[in-house]
């Protein structure tokens, strides 16, 4: 396996790990728009050093990439806690794979590349593997749906960003395009929270720590695909397909750590958080699919 998947893997950890510990936060009467604000504000202070490491020349007249970039995270990112608000991990999370999808059909739309026949039929995979975890609470109601739409629309806005990354971090300067793309994040964030007629920003004691915790977590998983999606630019889809293993490993978190973090969806759930570990099965096709090809390409 090509080494730099690693870094999408450890990634994927770390959100599932960060998306637990965030609806926590949410149980804890932390406000969706607080911890929002919050996870905004930390991926900016995670990626702003990154300016110091720069080597590479900047090409001022291409900065409003990392904006526009940044600016259709910050609507991703938004629709991903929406859907955390609204829903259950251990479904939001799976569902989040289907950005594979999206960024093999952003890929060939947009930089005009071609894909294997075995990365494509991963990515449909991890489609099917998808559709399977939800298959269990297809009776969910307006809510269940709602929760599913916001969750796709989050996919497919991340899938964009992902390619923007890939197409355009090296025509700005790669570490200075994450750094100016998270700037721009928590900069949308504060214009948002003005407009909101500036919220409480104060967290409350019991879900102080889950908020500030999980924003880490998030922050720190950004900056590990952000680096892998800004290097190894040419594989953008091995790299997110082996990101969707988060399905795989929020299902193991929440069955190993459920109980320590307050998440108790495997045992609430029932026949329906089976149908979501059956679809971690074939998620995981994916993934393996997915790294056997691209080593083969290395």
């Amino acid at each position: 396996m090509p080494l730099y998947l690693l870094v999408p893997l450890f990634s994927a950890i770390l959100y599932s790990l960060g998306s637990i510990v965030i609806k926590r936060a949410l149980k804890e009467k932390v406000t969706m728009d607080q911890s929002f604000h919050l996870s905004n504000f930390v991926l900016a202070a995670v990626f702003l050093p990154l300016l110091f490491f720069e080597t590479e020349a900047i090409d001022w007249a291409q900065v409003w990439k990392p904006i526009a970039m940044g600016m259709v995270f910050f609507v991703a990112n938004w629709l991903t806690f929406l859907s955390l608000k609204k829903g259950d991990v251990s479904l939001v999370t799976p569902l989040m794979g289907t950005k594979v999808v999206f960024v093999a059909i952003a890929v060939v739309l947009l930089m005009g590349q071609s894909l294997s026949s075995a990365l494509w039929f991963a990515a449909i995979l991890t489609a099917i593997g998808i559709f399977v975890m939800g298959l269990g609470d297809i009776k969910g109601g307006s809510a269940l749906w709602f929760t599913i739409i916001i969750t796709l629309g989050s996919a497919a806005c991340f899938g964009l960003s992902d390619v923007l990354v890939s197409w355009w971090a090296g025509d700005f300067a790669k570490l200075s395009f994450l750094s100016f793309s998270c700037l721009t994040i928590a900069i949308c964030s504060a214009i948002l929270w003005l407009f909101q007629k500036c919220p409480s920003l104060r967290l409350n004691e019991n879900g102080r720590k889950w908020a500030w915790w999980g924003a880490l977590l998030v922050a720190l998983q950004a900056l590990g695909m952000g680096y892998a999606l800004s290097f190894f630019a040419d594989d953008a889809t091995g790299i997110n397909v082996v990101y969707a293993s988060r399905g795989l490993w929020v299902i193991v978190l929440v069955v190993v750590l459920g109980q320590a973090l307050g998440n108790q969806e495997h045992q609430q759930k029932g026949k329906a958080f089976w149908w979501r570990v059956l679809g971690t099965v074939i998620l995981t096709g994916a993934i393996v699919i997915a790294v056997v090809d691209r080593a083969k390409a290395v």
